[in-house]
């Protein structure tokens, strides 16, 4: 692959608070400020985006580190968040982004593998990699049989 790699966005105001993504091959997405700020429910906001763009990036680092060392993960699922904090200067960060990785496998033996996996998909993540806030990821594995899944 040549480097750099450049991924084009369109973003377009369709109201005070809201508009849409667009970016060639793929959908485009309504976006607006969150209801916090005005914008309407049901959409989804930057703040959504942010934290969603590192859980999106520890599943996809994991899920290619797990194939290439041939581990068997019958799922992946995670449960996201982000705190966003007003600091002294008043303005608003995303402070924190916690990732709760829930990893199915159907050997008990690979339990520990798939915590050093995970551990090691974060520490590449180029996502969590280029941010400021800081990022604790607690994950869990779950042993069960693909007929369970």
């Amino acid at each position: 692959m040549e480097e750099p790699h450049f991924y084009r966005v369109d973003v377009k105001s369709e109201g005070l608070k809201t508009g849409f993504l667009d970016s060639p091959d793929i959908p485009a997405l309504d976006v607006a400020s969150p209801p916090q700020f005005g914008g309407p429910a049901g959409v989804w906001s930057p703040e959504h985006l942010f934290v969603a763009s590192v859980a999106s990036c520890l599943m996809t680092t994991f899920r290619a580190i797990a194939d290439r060392s041939g581990l068997e993960v019958l799922e992946y699922s995670d449960s996201a968040s982000g705190m966003l904090v007003r600091g002294d200067d008043r303005l608003y960060k995303i402070t924190d982004v916690t990732l709760r990785p829930r990893v199915v496998v159907a050997d008990p033996a690979k339990v520990d593998r798939v915590l050093r996996l995970i551990d090691k998909a974060e520490q590449v993540c180029l996502i969590s990699r280029s941010i400021a806030a800081t990022v604790h990821v607690e994950p869990s594995v779950i042993v069960a049989s693909p007929a369970q899944v």
